[in-house]
């Protein structure tokens, strides 16, 4: 395709999948600019007619989403999260042990092998598992398969079901008012220094670099000089970007291809989900945080969407972030670990 069609072409996506953004949102949907765009992206591939999102545009939804998380983190909500790393890092734990499960379960189902079923199942994110299940001789087009019917399935159930039973009740509050829209030239700063930063994560191997790698950011300046967030649409742009992306994976050959991997992993998503209530219950009453916090925390969704889903729902950004964020370290660093203890156990077949 010519380069001039190629552009009118992703423009013309673009435009489509705002549109149903805005469409979520006059509807009432909860955070409907991430569902909006994953609804009609989604459509869209399943007929064809959906346009590849470049990268300069996932990198910048990556960044202002985590440029958004960041700034929430002055120092006085950084020292509350400090004093529940012990919950943070047990949360982690727990979810390891739950993917260790999960890839039990996947292989007994599906009939792969160890390292796939594991990278699969693994509560962690999706370009992570499958770079690392690629490099152990696993299958990756299986791995990208499972996470993203496991984080579309989430995404589109865990705002539904958080806004109906948690929106309305007492939450940690923030900011003491209203944040600040911060002025346009400092979100460009922001935005150009994140945009440095986030490469050098990435070659350190910090898992989800230019997410985690522009909180980062966000975080350091939120704790020291500046605090408010970006405007709205910026946010609301990142929103629908990650939408796109996540609704472009469908394919019409999904489910014909791979029926029984899809069937394994919704039904392995629904006993982590339980799994995740359990903890959440654990956070609830031994961490005390509020229900919902604690809910979206331990759900087994991506960094971003589940903490942009905090936000939109007047929740905890930072402590869902936190947790997420360890939890995905924590399994990237101990997937190979994990894969050994299964062997070992016997609970894994090579």
């Amino acid at each position: 395709m010519p380069a001039h069609h190629r552009f009118v072409s992703v423009l013309g996506t673009f435009a489509v999948v705002y549109f149903g953004g805005w469409l979520f949102e006059v509807l009432g949907t909860p955070l409907p600019y991430l569902l909006g765009s994953l609804a009609v992206s989604a459509i869209l591939s399943l007929r064809n007619a959906c346009s590849k999102l470049p990268t300069p545009g996932l990198r910048f939804g990556q960044i202002s989403i985590g440029l958004t998380l960041g700034l929430y983190f002055t120092a006085e909500v950084l020292n509350t999260t400090v004093s529940l790393l012990p919950w943070i890092f047990f949360a982690a734990i727990l979810s390891s042990l739950f993917s260790l499960c999960g890839a039990v379960f996947l292989q007994r189902f599906v009939g792969i092998d160890a390292a796939t079923s594991f990278f699969s199942a693994a509560i962690g994110g999706a370009s992570d598992m499958a770079n690392q299940a690629a490099t152990a001789g696993a299958r990756a087009d299986i791995v990208a398969i499972a996470h993203t019917v496991r984080v579309s399935l989430v995404v589109g159930s865990v705002p539904f079901l958080a806004s109906y039973l948690f929106s309305s009740g007492n939450h940690t509050k923030i900011f003491a008012s209203t944040p600040n829209t911060l002025e346009p030239l400092i979100i460009a700063t922001l935005f150009i220094v994140a945009a440095i930063i986030a490469p050098l994560a990435r070659q350190i191997r910090i898992p989800n670099p230019w997410v985690l790698g522009s909180l980062f950011v966000g975080g350091v300046c939120a704790s020291t000089f500046v605090e408010g967030i970006p405007n709205t649409w910026v946010i609301n742009t990142g929103q629908v970007l990650l939408g796109w992306n996540l609704g472009q994976r469908f394919s019409p050959t999904l489910f014909r291809e791979a029926p029984r991997i899809v069937i394994g992993v919704v039904l392995m998503t629904l006993i982590y989900a339980v799994g995740g209530l359990g903890i959440a219950t654990a956070l609830h009453f031994g961490a005390g945080l509020s229900w919902g916090s604690s809910f979206i925390a331990t759900t087994p969704g991506g960094i971003a969407e589940m903490a942009i889903t905090a936000k939109v729902l007047g929740l905890d950004p930072p402590t869902v972030t936190a947790f997420h964020a360890v939890r995905l370290i924590v399994m990237v660093a101990g997937a190979t670990s994990m894969i050994a203890l299964g062997k070992r156990l016997g609970w894994l077949r090579a």
